[in-house]
C-alpha cells in the first residue's frame, strides 16, 4: 500500500473526486505493476486510503 500512496492525490486531482475508487485504485496497481487487484484484497486497502485522505 504504501506504493500506492503517492499515486492517489494525482488520480483524485485528475478525476475531480474526494476519495479513491475501487477503479482508480485498479489502475493505480496496474500501472505500478503491483499485484493485489482482487475484489476481496481491495476493499481494506480502499478503506484505509480513503481514511487517510479524507481526515
Amino acid at each position: 500500500m504504501t506504493r500506492v500512496k503517492p499515486h492517489v492525490p494525482a488520480v483524485l486531482e485528475r478525476d475531480g473526486n474526494e476519495a479513491v475508487t475501487r477503479v482508480q485504485l485498479r489502475e493505480i496497481l496496474c500501472r505500478e505493476g503491483l499485484r493485489g487487484g482482487r475484489n476481496d484484497r481491495l476493499g481494506p486497502v480502499l478503506q484505509e486510503l480513503r481514511t487517510e485522505t479524507t481526515i
